[in-house]
Order: C-alpha cells, then structure tokens, then sequence
C-alpha cells in the first residue's frame, strides 16, 4: 500500500467521480484507476461500487476512508515538524474571510513590534472555501466569524465584534444620545450581501422588528455601501473593523444601544495538523492584535 495510491483513492472517495478525482491528483483518470485497481487488489476486494457513473464505497472502502485520512494527515504534520526544523520556524499559511482579511491582516503587520511577523502566506476566501483549505491541509489555520459546523476542526472564539450604525454626521440620528433598533429599522437601509456571513447575520437583525423600510440597495463591497451611506443615500450596519480607518469626513458610526448585535470571530484549525512555530506565532499575534482592534 503507497501513500500515492491512498491519496487517490481519498480524492475519489471523497468527490464519487473518477474524472474529477484525476483532474483533483493532477493525473490522467486512467493511471488513477490503475492505482485504484492496484490498491483494490492488495487489500483483496473492491472499495467502491461502480454502477455506470454512480460510485458508492463498499463496506471495506468506508472501513479504509477514516484510516486514510488519518494516515495522510500523519504524513503531512510529519513533513511539515521536519520542514519546521530545517528551515527554523517554517512559513505560516492562512486565510481570513473577505469582511475580516482587508482590515485586521493591515493592523496586525502594523502592530507586529519588535518580534515581526512572521514568515506568512494569506489568502481571502469566503467561510466554505477557508474550511475546505484547512481539511485539505493547504492552510494551517484561518480566522471567520463563527458559529461553523465542521466537527473535524476545532474552533476558538477569540474576540467579540460589534456591528456598528454608519451615517452621514448630519444624519438625524447621529445628534440622538441614544440609537435604538427601531430607530435603525426606520430608516432607509444599505445591507451586506447575504454571500457574507456578516450580511446574514445583519438581516436576521433587520427582520426581528416591525416598522422597518425596504432595503435601498444590497452589495457585497463595504466600500460601495460607504459611499452610498456618504451621498445620504441611507444608513447600515457593518463590522465595527470594516469602518474604524476607512469612514470619509462626511461619516460616523454609533453603536446601537439594547441588544448584543455583532460576531463572534474565530480562529479555526485541525486538531490533528502539525503547526510550525510561525504558525502558532502567528496565531498568537492576530489574537492579541485583534482584541486590541475591535475593542479600540
């Protein structure tokens, strides 16, 4: 049994297509098969079900699927401990969702202090993506709003984050002592795009109460709602860390009062994934960097 072949066979089990399982391994489909067929042949049965282009794993191939995956995950850390040594700390490899990254990456390199940072590799992704690159081994850890449910991985909340209110500074509401949500759900309304978990989150908000308008205008990109809400076109409601440093003259954030609207940030990771010293540096530094910002 060869490491090649268990990687195979992992990718076809874990996609049920052959095609895509090569395209996957970066291997024509007939030389996966043949490892496949090899591999069957060793342990003395099939491990999948072929019905034309159904596949489905036999008992023996899902009693393989767990083990495989344990022992190319042992594989890897084992890789990546002896990298670390050699190489005296290795490189941190992470990723951070799209309405987190631009922000918080930018304070913590700035905040770094005397130790740097880091070696580091970064990519933005949306919550799927980053989980999918934390299985596959691709990235060490990753930083999301929470809660996710993946039971492989284990998830640490390492700060609260409150969505603020962002209007004009002569907004009406902005000379109010005190904003409540129904004064919020008065008002014309920009919302974060569903596609982000912070505009789903922001929406189950917006349709808790009565009495509120129609959303105006719906985007993906912070930036255009900020410049919408700067032409007066309406308010909304964003990460506090989206618009600490990014407000234009003409806007102001507050904080509405009576309720506990916000996310939980998170640092996800597989329990069973070697870190190397620059990842668990790294970790370590975007932890206390990001309770020093959302709490600023």
């Amino acid at each position: 049994m060869e490491l090649q072949q268990l990687r195979y066979f992992s990718s076809v089990a874990k996609l049920r297509n052959f095609t895509r399982a090569a395209e996957e391994c970066n291997v024509s489909q007939p030389a996966l098969s043949i490892q496949i067929k090899k591999l069957e042949a060793e342990l003395g049965g099939p491990l999948f079900h072929r019905q034309g282009r159904t596949i489905a794993l036999t008992q023996a191939g899902e009693r393989l699927e767990g083990k495989a995956e344990a022992l190319l995950l042992m594989h890897q850390s084992t890789l990546d401990e002896l990298k670390d040594t050699v190489t005296e700390g290795g490189e941190a490899h992470f990723g951070a969702t799209l309405t987190i990254a631009p922000y918080l990456i930018p304070y913590v390199v700035s905040h770094a202090g005397k130790e740097g940072m880091p070696a580091f590799r970064m990519q933005e992704n949306f919550t799927e993506g980053l989980l999918s690159g934390i299985l596959d081994g691709s990235l060490d850890f990753a930083i999301m709003s929470t809660p996710v449910e993946v039971p492989k991985l284990l998830v640490k909340v390492i700060a609260r984050e409150p969505f603020v209110l962002v209007m004009r500074s002569d907004h009406r509401l902005a000379r109010k002592r005190r904003i409540l949500a129904a004064d919020v759900r008065a008002e014309p309304f920009l919302p974060l795009s569903h596609i982000h978990c912070a505009g789903r989150q922001i929406s189950e908000f917006y349709k808790q109460g009565p009495g509120r308008s129609k959303p105006v205008f719906e985007s993906a990109q912070i930036d255009t709602i900020l410049k919408l809400v700067a032409q007066g076109q309406g308010v909304s409601l964003l990460p506090k860390m989206a618009v600490m440093d990014s407000l234009e003259s003409v806007l102001c954030y507050r904080v509405v009062e009576g309720n506990d609207l916000g996310r939980d940030i998170s640092m996800v990771h597989h329990p069973d994934r070697y870190l190397s010293v620059a990842a668990r540096g790294l970790m370590a530094l975007i932890e206390r960097s990001l309770n020093d910002f959302v709490g600023s």
